[in-house]
């Protein structure tokens, strides 16, 4: 039985096949080398951003100065983060721009869009955001560095552009939509108005008793509630999707105020109930009537406050000039290229000859060895004729 091999025989056996082995070191190396002389340098240029601040609107401050009633209001729009950025970057707006302006298709001898598309943000593109910092890098690797520095700065520019016009546009949008509830809201006061001038004039009737004022104003304000919250979801259904989660929250607490307002009205209409009921039964058809049309103007009053503040609060939102996306570091061309990695490809490939010499010397000292012994050598010859008739088979 063979003995195991030792360490030394491992040497020995290297030794004696060191030629072989330096064979496969420079047949691996040289071929790197030449792989590596042959490949096209590929350059990085780096232009880093920063995200604009997060903070609220001009419309969502006020709103907070509303109270309760105000607070049933939902602004759309939010902050920017760098991960957005990256989204709208990597977008088959930016993308194609960038690919028409530098005529890429032509540079690649790429002929489909929609491969280039993939191409620039697979292999050109690289968008990475900093955790710590939150400043986004925009990286473009090019086989020109001046082209790999103009393509980063592009980028920039087109994001910059895309992010202005898509505040730019929801500012606007949310201008006419407060504009639009503004004028409602007031062509809805004056006929309440106007309807409470003619019934005082004809009845001359201008006061109620506290109890039933209370019971009214109570009515009014709720049903106002239930107009906020309306538009609060018109408002959300302007720029969210059915799923959004702020706007099913808003219609599910709009069918809240619906049953209130039902039960409060229900309450105004049964004969049984509390003092306070009672107090508005046995108020006079006059009186009551009177109520009713003072409630109506100041539901019409509350809500052309809430939309004339809106509307002003987003009118300042549009005239605002926000920086939306700062640039800390422009591009600029490299004048070292990123990749290929030459000494560390030649490093590699040497390591990997070295191994594969080794094994290839190992499993030549092993049929070695099998011709040497008479009953493994007759195996081999019964082997090398049997493929050899195969062959003349075919």
């Amino acid at each position: 039985m063979k003995q195991e091999m030792s360490l030394v025989d491992f040497f020995m056996i290297f030794f004696k096949k060191r030629r072989l082995i330096a064979t496969f070191i420079i047949i691996w190396s040289g071929g790197s080398l030449l792989y590596t002389s042959f490949i096209p340098k590929i350059y990085k240029a780096d232009c880093r951003v920063l995200p604009p601040s997060q903070g609220g609107s001009m419309a969502a401050a006020m709103l907070s100065q509303l109270g309760g009633l105000g607070g049933l209001v939902g602004l759309p729009g939010g902050s920017t983060t760098g991960e957005l950025l990256i989204g709208v970057l990597r977008g088959q707006t930016i993308v194609d721009k960038i690919i028409d302006r530098f005529d890429l298709m032509t540079l690649y001898e790429e002929e489909y869009r929609l491969k280039m598309r993939d191409r620039v943000t697979t292999d050109i593109l690289h968008a990475t955001e900093d955790v710590r910092s939150g400043i986004v890098t925009v990286a473009v690797l090019d086989e020109d560095p001046e082209r790999a520095a103009a393509m980063a700065n592009a980028f920039v520019d087109e994001l910059k552009n895309a992010m202005q016009s898509l505040a730019i546009g929801e500012a606007a949008q949310r201008r006419l939509f407060f504009e639009r509830q503004m004028l409602q809201s007031r062509k809805v006061l004056d006929e309440a108005e106007d309807e409470l001038q003619r019934y005082q004039e004809k009845s001359g009737l201008v006061a109620m008793e506290p109890q039933v004022t209370a019971m009214v104003t109570s009515i009014a304000t709720m049903r106002a509630q239930v107009a906020v919250k309306e538009v609060e979801i018109s408002s959300l259904r302007t720029y969210a999707g059915g799923g959004n989660p702020n706007l099913r929250r808003a219609e599910s607490e709009l069918a809240a105020l619906r049953v209130e307002l039902e039960k409060l009205e229900q309450e105004q209409k049964t004969s049984d109930g509390s003092a306070l009921m009672t107090s508005l039964r046995d108020a006079p058809q006059l009186g009551l009537e009177y109520q009713r049309k003072m409630r109506d103007v100041k539901y019409a009053t509350a809500m052309y406050e809430l939309m004339l503040k809106q509307f002003e609060a987003a009118k300042i939102d549009e005239s605002r000039e926000a920086m939306v996306v700062q640039v800390v570091d422009p591009a600029t061309p490299p004048d070292y290229k990123f990749k290929p990695k030459r000494a560390l490809i030649v490093v590699f490939a040497t390591l990997l000859g070295l191994c594969l010499g080794m094994l290839w010397a190992l499993f030549a000292d092993y049929v070695e060895a099998m011709k040497k012994d008479p009953e493994q050598a007759q195996v081999i010859k019964e082997i090398k004729a049997a493929f050899s008739f195969r062959k003349r088979q075919c």
